[in-house]
C-alpha cells in the first residue's frame, strides 16, 4: 500500500549515485577512517508520520512499533542491513578491503547447526562443523574454527555438503542444473547462516534431531520460532547470501564490494581450495511480534544486471550481464559438446561436476519499486557516503520487502504444509519480488512466501505421517536428521 507523499520525489526513481571511478592503483591502506559525530539520519525524511530513523550500528531492530506501508517496511529492512554488515573488528562501516567477517557472517551455518544423525551442534560462533575439520586436515589446510568461511553450495538451496551427498542445484526450476556463471566466468557460491536466537530456539528443545521435532507434533505444539521485540530481543533471523568469486583483486572494481576470504569445495572437483568473494546477493527473513509471518528483504549489489533496459552500465560492467553475450560452447568430462545461449534467464544445460562455469546471462524481470524502494536506496545511498564515504555498501541497494498489512498469529498447534495464509495482505513494492542472483531463473513465477508455505519439518521414517507439518517458513529446520539405526544397534552391541 503506497502514500502519496512520496510521489513527488517520483522523479529520482532510477536514480543510483553516480558511479566512482577508482583508480586502480589505490589500496586498502590509502582509506582512512572519517570520524562520525551524528550516526543517525533519516531513512525516509519527506514525511516525520511514517519516517523511520537509521542508527549506524550493530544492534539488531527487533520489531518496529507498527508496520503501516512499504515505505516502513523498506527502512526496517535498511536497519536491518547496516546492523547485520556491521564490522566486527573496529573498523569503519564497509572499509574497502576489508576481509574481516561482518556482524551476520559469525552467525551459524545451517550444515553446523543441523548435525548428521542428529547429534547436539557445536557451541556457538562455530562456523566448521566437525566433519569438515577433518577434511580439513587430509587436504592439509589451515582454518580458524570460528573465522573461517567455508562454502560448499553452488546453489540457493544446495541440499548438503559433498561429505553428505553434495548437490549443486538451486531451488528451482526443479530436476535441472540451474548454478549461476559471472562474468568472470566463475560460479556464484550461496551459504544460509542461522541467528543466536534461532539456534537456542533449536537448541533448548532439541529440534537439531528430527525425532524431537516429531515428538513436538505428536504433543500438539507447533514449531513456532521467536518474534522479534521493538527495543527488546532480536527474533529468528535466517540469511541467504551469493557471492561470487573474485577473479583480479588488483581491480578497483573490488573497492565496491563487501570482499571475504573464504575456503570453497569446489563443484567440479570437490577439493576444498581458498579464494576470495564478493558479496552480490542477500536474503534477509527476520521474524517479528507485528510480522509473524516474518519479514522479507532481498539487497544486491548495484552491478548485477541493469534495473531497466536503458541503464548506462556500471564503469566495470555488470556481473551477469552483457550487451555483447554470445554463445558459449562447453566441452564437458565424457567429451560432450553443449552450449550455452544468451536467452536471458535460462538455467545452464549441464552440472557443475560435469563442466566449469561459464557465464549466464541475466536481466532484472521485475524492475526495482519506482515509488518507495528506488528513493529509499538514493536516500540511504547518500546518507552512507556521507558518514563513512569509502563505505562499500554505498554500492549496494533494496530490491524490495514483503511483509504482512495484517497481523497473522503463529497456529496453536501442528498444521500441515502448505500454511494457508492471506495473501491478499502479504504486499510488497513489486507483485513478485525477486533477486537475480538467488532466484535467476524464475523471476516472473513466484516470490518468497509462496514457497516458503511448503516448509516442513524434518522427515522422519518412523513417523512419516507427520512428515508434512509445517515448518515455520523455514527451509532450514527440515535440515535436522536422526540416529540411524544402524549406529544406534551398534552402540547397544558395543554397551553390551
Amino acid at each position: 500500500m503506497k502514500n502519496s507523499i512520496y510521489k513527488s520525489i517520483g522523479a529520482f526513481s532510477f536514480v543510483l549515485l553516480s558511479w566512482g571511478v577508482i583508480s586502480s592503483m589505490q589500496r586498502k591502506e590509502e582509506y582512512t577512517k572519517i570520524p562520525v559525530a551524528d550516526n543517525t539520519c533519516d531513512c525516509y525524511s519527506s514525511s516525520s508520520l511514517f519516517n523511520i530513523p537509521i542508527t549506524f550500528n550493530n544492534q539488531v531492530p527487533g520489531d518496529l512499533q507498527s508496520f503501516s506501508n512499504q515505505s516502513q517496511a523498506d527502512c526496517f529492512a535498511w536497519q536491518e542491513f547496516i546492523s547485520l554488515n556491521w564490522p566486527t573488528n573496529g573498523n569503519n562501516f564497509g572499509d574497502p578491503y576489508d576481509y574481516s567477517l561482518v556482524s551476520w557472517e559469525k552467525y551459524m551455518p545451517e550444515q553446523v547447526l543441523f548435525q548428521p544423525n542428529g547429534a547436539p551442534p557445536p557451541a556457538w560462533g562455530t562456523l566448521v562443523s566437525p566433519e569438515y575439520a577433518k577434511k580439513f586436515k587430509t587436504q592439509r589446510m589451515v582454518y580458524s574454527n570460528t573465522e573461517t568461511k567455508l562454502l560448499t553450495f553452488a546453489a540457493k538451496f544446495g541440499e548438503t555438503d559433498t561429505i553428505r551427498g553434495f548437490s549443486p542445484d538451486q531451488a528451482a526450476p526443479f530436476g535441472k542444473p540451474n548454478w549461476l556463471g559471472a562474468q568472470n566466468s566463475t560460479n556464484v557460491w550461496y551459504e544460509i547462516m542461522l541467528n543466536k536466537d534461532y539456534y537456542d530456539f533449536v537448541v533448548q528443545n532439541g529440534y537439531y534431531n528430527a525425532i524431537n521435532q516429531h515428538t513436538a507434533t505428536q504433543n500438539k505444539i507447533p514449531i513456532n520460532f521467536p518474534q522479534g521485540v521493538y527495543n527488546g530481543a532480536v527474533g529468528a533471523i535466517e540469511l541467504k547470501a551469493a557471492w561470487m568469486e573474485v577473479d583480479n583483486i588488483k581491480s578497483a572494481k573490488w573497492a565496491r564490494y563487501k570482499l571475504s576470504k573464504a575456503i570453497v569445495m569446489d563443484a567440479t572437483t570437490g577439493k576444498l581450495r581458498t579464494t576470495t568473494v564478493a558479496l552480490v546477493g542477500l536474503h534477509i527473513l527476520h521474524k517479528t511480534t507485528n510480522q509473524p509471518t516474518w519479514v522479507w528483504a532481498t539487497f544486491e549489489q548495484i552491478d548485477n544486471v541493469p534495473n531497466t533496459p536503458n541503464d548506462t552500465p556500471p564503469p566495470y560492467g555488470y556481473n551477469f550481464y552483457s550487451a555483447n553475450c554470445t554463445p558459449k560452447q562447453v566441452t564437458l568430462s565424457n567429451g560432450k559438446q553443449v552450449t550455452v545461449s544468451c536467452t536471458a534467464n535460462t538455467s545452464p544445460p549441464y552440472y557443475l561436476k560435469d563442466g566449469t562455469p561459464v557465464p549466464i546471462q541475466l536481466t532484472r524481470v521485475n524492475s526495482i519499486d519506482p515509488e518507495d524502494a528506488a528513493p529509499i536506496n538514493l536516500k540511504m545511498q547518500t546518507n552512507i557516503k556521507k558518514f563513512y564515504p569509502n563505505s562499500v555498501f554505498q554500492y549496494y541497494q533494496l530490491v524490495d520487502v514483503i511483509w504482512s498489512q495484517i497481523l497473522q498469529p503463529d497456529p496453536t498447534t501442528p498444521i500441515q504444509a502448505p500454511r494457508n495464509i492471506n495473501n491478499s495482505s502479504m504486499v510488497s513494492g513489486r507483485s513478485i519480488v525477486a533477486n537475480s542472483t538467488m532466484e535467476s531463473y524464475v523471476q516472473n513465477k513466484n516470490t518468497c512466501t509462496s514457497c516458503h508455505v511448503y516448509s516442513t519439518i524434518a522427515s522422519y521414517s518412523q513417523d512419516t505421517i507427520n512428515n508434512n507439518v509445517f515448518g515455520d517458513f523455514s527451509f532450514a529446520i527440515s535440515k535436522a536428521e536422526y540416529p540411524s539405526t544402524s549406529k544406534t544397534s551398534a552402540k547397544k552391541k558395543k554397551k553390551g
